[in-house]
């Protein structure tokens, strides 16, 4: 480690807000490398992908549905995705089961968009031409000689100039510690069961996804195969509301599956044959408060913090709001609009 030259910024977690950050400062001339403790890039905007013997893998967005876009720069990135080929525009409004009620969608003229290989799809065409090392979890950060000393239980990583932190707040907690720095906030996260399934057919529907209100344990059902490209396999991605996921958060998943699926059967009136099934347990989910701020940048330290936890607009949390924070955090470090 020693002898590799000084980064200019080391950016901790491989979330959209994380990548969207690197790549404006990349833009910019710096050398910059990302850092992240899962396998792959995204976050919480991830895809689960399922092997199916016989058949074509399917792939189920268990973390964030869709994305919306309201800014220029982010209606720019969908129209290029889609221009591309790898983004398409979902729905503009879906079907409502209320109380017992489905009432069908109601177009709002806001389009809801969704890569076709799935969500991680857009953190890795963020990510691309970006030095990402995945795999890794840092321990600890140092302030040492005016540079950064980035560590993992192994011991240092990397130093640089700066780093930006891309992480949910309650895990920044215990690294901002160590150098005498305070958590932004006050934030508070719900959690949420999620649970994809495979089917050997399709449900007897129309609508690509359907928003509960005032069921006991779920507050989302998507065929998720509509946001795929033909020949993907028949799958829903059902997810569960934040007060049941609170009561149930430390049950095994093989207990979570039959019961969400239970739950969806009898939401549905139709009982599903299930090829192949998960749960994934988000303990940072949702966020019900915000820091009221687009972001954190100490330019005396070079430190800086984005992601959805900000509130670079408002419209609430949610993809683009990671992706604006991100970018807020590049035009501090480098003095360049975002």
């Amino acid at each position: 480690m020693s002898a590799e030259p000084l980064l200019d910024t080391l950016v901790v977690g491989a979330g959209l807000g994380g990548l969207a950050c690197a790549r404006d400062l990349q833009a910019a001339g710096e050398r910059v490398r990302v850092l992240d403790k899962s396998r792959g890039v995204s976050g919480r905007a991830s895809t689960r992908r399922l092997p199916l013997q016989g058949g074509p893998e399917a792939r189920l967005d268990h973390g964030a549905r869709f994305f919306t876009v309201r800014h220029e720069r982010t209606r720019d990135l969908a129209a290029r995705g889609v221009q591309a080929g790898w983004l398409g525009e979902w729905a503009r409004g879906f079907a409502r089961w209320d109380g017992g009620t489905l009432q069908e969608a109601h177009p709002d003229g806001h389009p809801r968009y969704v890569p076709l290989d799935g969500m991680s799809a857009l953190g890795r065409h963020l990510a691309g031409g970006l030095d990402v090392q995945t795999a890794v979890t840092v321990t600890r950060l140092e302030r040492q000689d005016g540079a950064w000393q980035v560590s993992d239980a192994t011991g240092p990583l990397a130093r640089a100039r700066r780093v930006v932190l891309n992480l949910p707040v309650p895990q920044l907690g215990p690294l901002l510690a160590g150098v005498g720095q305070d958590a932004p906030g006050p934030v508070e996260y719900a959690p949420a069961w999620a649970v994809g399934a495979v089917l050997k057919a399709d449900l007897r529907a129309d609508w690509p996804a359907l928003e509960l209100r005032g069921h006991p344990a779920l507050e989302w059902i998507a065929r998720e195969h509509t946001k795929r490209r033909p020949g993907h396999p028949p799958a829903l991605m059902l997810h569960a509301s934040a007060d049941w996921s609170a009561a149930n958060l430390e049950r095994p998943p093989e207990d979570i599956v039959p019961e969400l699926l239970d739950a969806a059967s009898g939401v549905l009136g139709e009982t599903l044959d299930v090829l192949e099934a998960f749960a994934h347990r988000w303990r940072y989910a949702t966020l019900r408060r915000r820091v009221p701020a687009p972001g954190h940048w100490d330019a005396e330290l070079g430190l800086g913090i984005c992601g959805d936890g900000f509130t670079p607009d408002d419209h609430g949390p949610r993809v683009e709001a990671a992706l604006l924070s991100g970018w807020w955090v590049a035009a501090q470090a480098t003095g360049r609009a975002p």
